[in-house]
């Protein structure tokens, strides 16, 4: 079960979402891949499976700013999902997270 945290964020800010990635034992450990899909509140996809940043072992993060041609995000409720894979083919393990944010 996913635990939906809702953080708000003003619309012209930057959003940084963090992923940490454990194994059985609660140690943190490098998966094959991590990505984001980030949708904005009219459901449009702005990031598509977008490689996230390794910070550390297991400790990934992604910055997702409107950019400098817009004037800010839209406000409303964003969504998104991390997906952590691990191995290839038959045995990948692969498990995505949601995840939400408000803009203001």
């Amino acid at each position: 079960m996913a635990i939906d945290v809702v953080t708000k964020f003003l619309n012209t800010a930057t959003v940084r979402a963090w992923v940490y990635v454990y194994d059985d034992d609660n140690a943190l450990i490098d998966p094959t891949a991590v990505v984001i899909t980030i949708t904005d509140p009219a459901k449009v996809v702005k990031t598509n499976a977008v490689a996230m940043t390794k910070s550390d072992t297991g400790i990934y993060y992604y910055d997702y700013h409107a950019g400098v041609s817009a004037a800010a995000m839209d406000k409303g409720k964003w969504r998104g999902v991390a997906t952590i894979t691990d191995g290839s083919g038959a045995t990948a393990i692969i498990t995505p997270v949601p995840f939400s944010f408000e803009v203001e």
